[in-house]
């Protein structure tokens, strides 16, 4: 499956020296990824940063750490006089929720964070406007979108609001040295300065920043001109190995749907396949959602579809298709279908025309089954591995079939 990707032993020689000199002072032994919540963008990251930024955190640093995020990082005068407000997971009124608000009698504060989720329809836009109706006239307004690397937001999520309304924010450098000052400050208290590197090494980890194997493997390839050369080899044969992976997930899954549901999935998003596993490293997406899907039964006289979809992590559930095929949002389906099989833990749940989305099964999985085969995570990288591929699928189908079987209970009330 990969034997267009080689690697020679003097490139495993240094991936393995960098591997044991990035850990030279227990870098790896993060108590956030050891309980596997390292990418948690809500009860990890939104958490930790509005315990920090809260003047009644538990830190008992009162404002200090907020004075310096809104001084250093946003570049705003702040008053230790003034009563400053922070909340996490502010609801607005289009049903949305802002990660973290800060507002004080002179400005409020929105902030997005994005670890793995894609963005959302109209949701800075949306954000913001909620922001503004907010301050009313009196307050400024600033809106934060904080990514591993700072990049801006699509035009999809902006939808209309003008990108200069948008503070963009990294985690790799903004966060990290805001990180820094707040280290500095709590030396008088070690363990709390402690927990604070903790959460600093997760995101240099994160975001490969300063001293990672990364940057460790780039120093050694950058003095040895045929071990570079070497790694333009590897580097060419990344997308097709990444493909042949992709493509192999692709057919066990749908081979073990065919065998349970006793119906052959159909491909969507392209020709095939191989087709969709290739073109998905090999051409310019443009948002484009592909997969597998299958239909499961009828409720209202409109047709329910099992999904399993792919635009950056896989993820799947129940969807429902008009008469040409073409899904359509189904408000009250929706709510039935969230009685019956509960929320989904996936960002398209939030969606209108899923009925239910999952990641994977929140009653026996967790985080790191995410298949996310535009990062290439961990979990992606698991399938190489015949016996965790096959026990990922039957996991993710046992669930498919569960929820198939409560959507089918439907048409009887």
């Amino acid at each position: 499956m990969l034997n267009d990707l080689f690697m020679t032993d003097a490139l495993m020689e240094v991936v393995s020296d960098a591997r044991r000199r990035a850990n030279k002072h227990g870098e790896r032994f993060n108590i956030f990824s050891i309980l596997r919540v390292h990418r948690n963008e809500a009860e990890t990251h939104s958490r930790f940063l509005h315990e920090l930024l809260k003047p009644q955190g538990r830190h008992g640093e009162g404002g200090a750490y907020l004075q310096l995020f809104l001084e250093d990082v946003l570049g705003l005068q702040a008053s230790g006089e003034d009563p400053y407000r922070v909340s996490r997971e502010l609801a607005t009124e289009e049903k949305r929720r802002v990660d973290i608000v800060i507002e004080s009698p002179d400005a409020i504060v929105g902030i997005e964070l994005k670890i793995d989720a894609a963005d959302q329809q109209a949701q800075l836009h949306d954000y913001y406007q909620e922001l503004e109706w907010r301050a009313g006239s009196e307050k400024q307004v600033v809106l934060a979108y904080l990514t591993l690397d700072g990049k801006r937001p699509s035009a999809m999520s902006l939808n209309g609001l003008h990108k200069e309304k948008v503070v963009c924010l990294s985690f790799a450098d903004n966060v990290s040295l805001w990180l820094e000052a707040c280290i500095e400050k709590s030396q008088h208290k070690p363990a709390l300065a402690h927990a604070i590197q903790q959460y600093q090494q997760l995101i240099h980890n994160l975001t490969g920043k300063g001293g990672t194997m990364g940057d460790l493997v780039a120093g050694e390839l950058n003095s040895d001109v045929e071990r570079f050369k070497e790694a333009l080899e590897v580097e060419k044969s990344l997308p097709k190995a990444k493909a042949s992976v992709q493509e192999l997930f692709w057919q066990e899954l749908r081979a073990a749907l065919e065998a349970q549901f006793g119906v052959t999935p159909s491909v969507y998003g392209g020709k095939s396949i191989a087709a969709i596993s290739q073109d998905y490293y090999s051409k310019n997406r443009n948002n484009k959602h592909v997969g597998i899907k299958l239909p499961i039964c009828s409720l209202e006289s409109r047709n329910v579809y099992l999904y399993v979809n792919l635009y950056h992590a896989v993820h799947y559930g129940l969807r429902v298709e008009d008469e040409s095929g073409t899904v359509v949002p189904s408000p009250d389906l929706r709510e039935m279908a969230r009685m019956a099989v509960g929320k989904g833990n996936a960002v398209a749940d939030g969606h209108a025309d899923w009925l239910a989305c999952y990641y994977y099964n929140p009653a026996a999985g967790d985080d790191e089954k995410i298949i996310n085969f535009d990062a290439f995570n961990s979990a992606a990288v698991g399938l190489l591995d015949p016996e965790v591929r096959r026990t990922l699928i039957a996991d993710m189908v046992a669930h498919q079939a569960e929820l198939a079987a409560k959507a089918k209970t439907l048409r009887s009330r």
